[in-house]
């Protein structure tokens, strides 16, 4: 349910605003709740649920005009479930914002700009991949207009000269990306699927304790807040599945079979286990993947409160855990280009996992086949930065990119030693352009199965 809005805003292209209703449960029956407006671009309030979503303000639009794009909305309604998901924008939660004032409106609306800039700049450094915070643009109202899709207003609290309440702020992907591209900062994409942390307590008996109450190292992890993080930690719950599915020895092992499954449960993209080793008055913290060394090794002190010493571990290990991730998935700041390249390969599982790493490296923006023969194919890679960046960020993924005698390949494994040494291009160089090569079968005209280019 919408409507628009032309009362207390200016006039001319920003006149107006758009809002939009949800239904709660009250009593039993669902209402849809009518929100107000006193400001474009400003919180908007629910008389009973005092809990609303404010879209962004747009250009005015003919009351028919409107009418009309609501009708053919609803008649484009039964596609929507085959067309294809908008990328989802970055959201930032929990953010606080209070101010004082002169009246309550005027509170609130500091209150809603602060909290505004804030969501803002937090997003903005932690998306920045690290070494590149230093060039992230100052942040203003202006910026945030730019770039802001919508907020979420909770647990408001209103005096006569004050306002607080927690914001929930989503930005719009592509302005974000945008933003940070034109100011030269290399950005980390928030992870589509989260990772599940095992946190595994191996006491100063050596007995191994997952799932058991007295795990005060699973405790800790519970007690961390969510956060904004890019990638996004799960603890598993602990229940009757879990139990089954991962033993305290087996996650001790790094089983690489039984952590599979536990990640497959929570959708998640793997595991990690955080291990803690209780020894005399101090605790060693490692962190690993399965069936991996340690990527995180440190020590702390116990004394009289072991629950703090669990914490102050929650925090160095979720740390690095986000550090490893925004610099293994950092994408380079400038232009998307191409480079065509030779896919070496031995069989379909090899072609199509290695086609598979290549479109999961962060830079990689779309990978194309121009054609496919037995053994080989030729691709163009579409990514952002320059060779070298890419090179590494695909050497990070176990994929060798090495530019030889006769041009660009690309396999899974370490370069060989004749490849020629990468040289940057010319500045000012026009990206490489790229056309379909002729035919797509194997010699002789036997085209390869269609299953190939799944």
């Amino acid at each position: 349910m919408t409507r628009l809005d032309r009362s207390n805003g200016p006039k001319g292209p920003e006149a107006g605003t758009i809002l939009q209703s949800r239904a709660f449960s009250r009593g039993g029956a669902a209402h849809m709740h009518a929100a107000r407006a006193c400001r474009p671009c400003r919180a908007t309030f629910c008389r009973y649920s005092r809990r609303t979503m404010h879209l962004h303000p747009g250009p005015v639009m003919p009351l028919f005009r409107l009418v009309i794009r609501l009708v053919f909305v609803g008649l484009l309604g039964a596609l929507a479930l085959s067309a294809p998901a908008r990328a989802e924008g970055y959201l930032v939660e929990g953010v606080a914002g209070q101010a004082m004032a002169a009246d309550p409106l005027a509170a609130r609306d500091a209150a809603t700009s602060k909290a505004q800039r804030d969501a803002l700049e937090m997003l903005l450094k932690r998306l920045a991949a690290p070494g590149t915070e230093g060039r992230l643009p100052t942040v203003t109202d202006q910026l945030v207009f730019k770039t802001m899709q919508g907020f979420e207003v909770q647990q408001e609290k209103t005096t006569a000269t004050s306002y607080s309440a927690v914001f929930t702020v989503e930005f719009r992907r592509e302005a974000i990306d945008r933003l940070l591209a034109n100011a030269g900062v290399d950005y980390v994409e928030a992870a589509g699927k989260p990772v599940v942390v095992v946190p595994l307590l191996i006491g100063s008996d050596g007995i191994a304790r997952l799932w058991e109450d007295d795990n005060g190292w699973r405790q800790a992890w519970d007690r961390r807040p969510a956060g904004n993080d890019p990638l996004r930690m799960v603890i598993p719950l602990g229940d009757l599945p879990d139990l089954q599915t991962l033993t305290a020895q087996a996650a001790q092992q790094g089983d690489g079979g039984a952590l599979a499954v536990l990640a497959a449960r929570y959708e998640a993209d793997g595991s990690i286990v955080a291990t803690v080793q209780q020894s005399g008055a101090g605790i060693t913290v490692t962190a690993a993947d399965p069936g991996q060394p340690p990527f995180f090794t440190s020590t702390y002190p116990v004394g009289a409160d072991p629950a703090a010493a669990y914490d102050k571990a929650v925090t160095a290990v979720a740390n690095a855990i986000q550090n490893r991730y925004r610099t293994l998935n950092a994408v380079p700041a400038g232009p998307v280009v191409s480079l065509e390249a030779k896919a070496l390969f031995t069989d379909l599982r090899g072609w199509r996992d290695l086609k598979a790493a290549i479109e999961g490296t962060a830079a990689v923006k779309k990978v194309s086949v121009r054609r496919l023969v037995v053994g080989e194919a030729t691709i163009a890679i579409e990514y952002q930065g320059d060779p070298g960046s890419l090179r590494e960020a695909l050497a990070q993924r176990g994929i060798a990119l090495e530019n030889t005698t006769t041009g660009w390949q690309v396999r899974a494994g370490l370069p060989s030693t004749t490849a020629v040494p990468y040289t940057p291009a010319t500045p000012g160089q026009a990206p490489v352009t790229l056309s379909p090569l002729p035919g797509s079968g194997a010699p002789g005209g036997n085209a390869p199965p269609d299953l190939l280019f799944e």
